[in-house]
């Protein structure tokens, strides 16, 4: 009896365990279905490779760069459906025919890690590196970092999910990305547009742009404007008003504007520890191989935004595609507008009617491409329109993008509103010396309709 018993007490135990294994197994394949209740690290990961990257890649801005971010976002979005059941595709908005099926009970960070890995690797598998000095450098060394990250990630997620899940997600990754890429090839004009990005010489009369810097009788990106779009209508692309007459008059609007920025450029020459120096450096963001690009900040300020409020995986998969959708439109709005109006760089007019001697302070070049509307001020304003979308419009921040330089003044900057924030670093390429206030106001303009286009996309069932 006494063993029969024993024999029981043995069989019920070994139940028990077997049971708690079924449901560990379980828990590990099915309890984590859902974006909401997985990690968002990958996004930081990726974004940070990106960054890495595209501060080296010649010609990667302004167009380039946020035209990427849009696919590597909208990728993910797209190959994560599954985890998000209130979102819905917009692959037929945009005649993508060969979208794989979507799919669940998958690990979502490795969906995204494949991904990203597929398309970052194809956007800057041609690309060329430099350095500050402008010295080519090996684009394998890039190139491997792109492998070596999803390689690391892999390894790390096989400890979270069973092999076969964790293949699964990969192979579901990699399937949505090829179909985005070959979407994004289908694109003619922004496709490999950095390997010609002054495809036209420039046609200028009386006070038009004329090119200042690099190439003598070329812009950079003049088609731009004609890049895909994926909410902006062509009603949208014209609405921004003409800007003020080519004037010499002293009591014109664009001499006193013209004036405005002379006189901040110098105060920011006479002070370069001053504020005027201070913002006009923090926000520049222009020279290949010193930091990230323009649009690629919103990104950054992103970034530290997803780890302050802890966003889950599905709010910041949704951020991500909505942010580089936006950036992509700003920069197609913005140069569709710069060579619909082809405005005169600010340096031009001074010399003609202000002052013959003025150069550019700290940057030390202007822009190959038309003022009017700023890209600066439109990537700004798109950008922190769809954060504000995420995070009300009183959301205090603090920038601690360049914290860490040495080589210029990154000290984070702090800000009441991320409005703010986006009217500082508008309001700092006047004391950079390369745009007027009219261009500031029109990049507002540009940027917030860019962003409320992308926001009212069909994302939600």
């Amino acid at each position: 009896m006494f063993s029969m018993s024993r024999w029981l007490l043995g069989f019920l135990f070994l139940g028990v365990i077997v049971l708690n294994s079924c449901n560990k197994a379980e828990v590990k394949e099915e309890g984590n279905t859902l974006m909401k209740s997985q990690e968002n690290d990958v996004y930081h990961e990726w974004n940070n490779v990106f960054m890495q990257i595209e501060r080296y890649a010649a010609f990667y801005r302004p167009g380039p760069a946020p035209r990427a971010l849009a696919y590597l976002g909208y990728s993910a979005y797209e190959a994560c459906l599954g985890g998000m059941p209130e979102y819905q595709t917009l692959q037929y908005r945009y005649g993508i025919n060969d979208m794989p099926p979507v799919q669940t009970n998958l690990y979502w960070p490795e969906v995204i890690n494949a991904s990203y890995a597929y398309l970052m690797n194809k956007f800057f598998s041609d690309v060329t590196f430099k350095d500050k000095a402008g010295n080519v450098l090996d684009r394998n060394q890039f190139l491997k970092m792109i492998e070596l990250k999803e390689i690391e990630l892999k390894k790390q997620y096989s400890q979270k999910t069973n092999d076969i899940i964790l293949n699964k997600s990969e192979a579901h990754g990699q399937e949505v990305a090829a179909a985005i890429w070959r979407f994004a090839v289908s694109d003619q004009v922004g496709h490999d547009a950095h390997l010609n990005p002054f495809p036209n010489p420039v046609n200028s009369q009386g006070c038009d742009w004329v090119p200042t810097d690099h190439v003598a009788d070329r812009g950079l990106y003049p088609q731009w404007g004609k890049v895909r779009r994926f909410a902006l209508s062509q009603d949208d692309l014209d609405a921004l008003v003409s800007p003020f007459e080519c004037d010499a008059d002293t009591n014109s609007v664009i001499y006193a504007q013209a004036y405005e920025m002379y006189v901040l450029a110098k105060i920011a020459r006479k002070d370069p520890k001053g504020e005027m120096e201070h913002i006009a450096e923090f926000w520049s963001d222009d020279r290949v191989g010193w930091t990230f690009s323009p649009a690629s900040r919103l990104v950054a300020i992103a970034d530290q935004i997803v780890a302050k409020e802890k966003f889950d995986l599905q709010k910041t998969c949704v951020l991500y595609a909505q942010l580089g959708m936006a950036l992509n439109e700003a920069a197609v709005i913005a140069w569709y507008n710069k060579y619909k109006f082809n405005v005169e760089r600010p340096i031009t007019y001074i010399h003609r009617n202000i002052d013959a001697n003025f150069d550019i302070p700290w940057l030390g070049f202007t822009p190959p491409f038309p003022a009017y509307p700023s890209g600066h001020s439109t990537f700004g304003f798109s950008g922190v329109a769809i954060l504000e979308a995420f995070v009300g419009g009183s959301y205090e921040f603090t920038d601690h993008c360049h914290e860490l330089r040495t080589d210029f003044n990154g000290q984070p900057r702090s800000f009441n509103t991320l409005r703010d924030l986006a009217n500082e670093n508008a309001l700092s390429r006047l004391p950079l010396g390369v745009h007027y206030r009219m261009d500031y106001d029109s990049g507002n303009f540009c940027g917030t309709r860019a962003a409320k286009r992308v926001l009212d996309l069909p994302w939600k069932k």
